[in-house]
């Protein structure tokens, strides 16, 4: 189902006249998990992770994807404080459409769950919408509607760190340290559909507030660093994809003039950081829309689109993850409604 190979050529610059051409190999297959849609792909320690609106589930050994005991539940985030211990924010929905959220816990690898009491908010507890874990410090970051808080103690008490409890606005949903810099990066949209990025110092307690990245009405949804530049900062969002090379001082953009198409995530080679994966979703809930997996080879410079032939697949991009199998790049595409695809880059042609 869904299989086939694409045979793309780059080129490549080198000192000299000549620019040589590398032939490489896309082998795109389905999956599984048809049907889900795929909010988040985690990986820590070889193991991989789907969180969809149905569970949790984790890809076995024989490339399987197998149901955790957190099922028949959205899941915001996850954040994985070690290989059995993860902490999620799930949302349940009953049969007359009223839903509640919960932060949940497994130390058992997610064969088993419980929810955890916790005062994230003012006097009441809000939804958790993005996780972070910093494993050098213990320190689990959430966001939430206008929030960004830490917890010393696995998510029970949380401290106020920027913006407010029980903020009016959309939720931000996008969180990610930077060990480099010591600065946590989170965004998403304000209750008037602008685009709203934050950069919140952990050492100097201070932040700096980032508008008009892209066309608005706009949304974070991804953050991503460069491993290669500790000053480097990708933004995907709706609206395309942003870089800063500077912490912020100025801002390029990368994909951009898409017609308000989302851009969930982005994905760099683990070995090549040069080399970007992304993919994108136009607004469409009910009806397939082609999947377009698109690569760059120079940084961003430049991307090349393959398309998928299938017309009746539901294939925008919701989450994208990036990794090694058998020493060789493995891209795994998380679909609004699709399902999971797994992108191989076979090597040379």
């Amino acid at each position: 189902m869904y299989r086939y190979a694409l045979l793309i050529a780059f080129l490549v610059g080198c000192s000299g006249d000549r620019l040589p051409v590398y032939d490489y190999q896309y082998a795109i297959a389905f999956d599984g998990l048809g049907g889900h849609v795929v909010n988040h792909l985690y990986e820590h320690e070889g193991r991989l992770l789907a969180a969809t609106d149905k569970g949790l589930y984790t890809r076995g050994p024989a490339g399987h994807w197998q149901a955790t005991g957190l099922t028949e539940v959205e899941l915001h985030d996850i954040a994985i404080l070690s290989a059995d211990h993860w902490i999620a924010s799930v949302r349940e929905t009953d049969a007359e459409g009223i839903f509640s959220d919960r932060l949940v816990e497994s130390t058992d690898g997610g064969d088993s769950w419980h929810s955890i009491e916790h005062n994230f908010g003012a006097e009441e507890p809000e939804t958790l919408y993005g996780l972070h874990y910093d494993d050098n410090n213990n320190a689990l970051y959430a966001t939430g509607v206008e929030a960004l808080a830490v917890s010393l103690d696995e998510g029970r008490t949380w401290a106020l760190l920027d913006g407010l409890w029980d903020g009016f606005a959309q939720p931000k949903r996008a969180i990610n340290h930077n060990p480099a810099t010591n600065d946590i990066w989170y965004g998403g949209q304000n209750a008037i559909e602008q685009l709203v990025l934050e950069r919140y110092s952990l050492d100097t307690q201070e932040a700096e507030s980032f508008r008009d990245l892209m066309p608005n009405p706009s949304v974070v949804y991804g953050i991503v660093f460069d491993p290669e530049n500790e000053a480097g900062v990708y933004i995907s969002g709706e609206g395309g994809i942003v870089k800063t090379e500077n912490n912020g001082e100025d801002w390029r953009t990368l994909i951009g003039d898409v017609d308000y198409r989302f851009y969930f995530g982005l994905a760099i080679d683990p070995n090549d950081p040069q080399t970007l994966y992304t993919g994108g979703w136009t607004k469409n809930w009910d009806t397939p829309q082609r999947l377009i997996f698109e690569v760059s080879a120079d940084g961003g410079e430049t991307w090349t689109q393959h398309k998928h032939p299938s017309t009746t697949l539901y294939g925008g991009v919701r989450s994208i993850l990036a990794t090694t199998e058998n020493d060789k790049t493995v891209v795994y595409l998380g679909l609004y409604g699709g399902g999971i695809m797994r992108v191989v880059v076979t090597g040379e042609g």
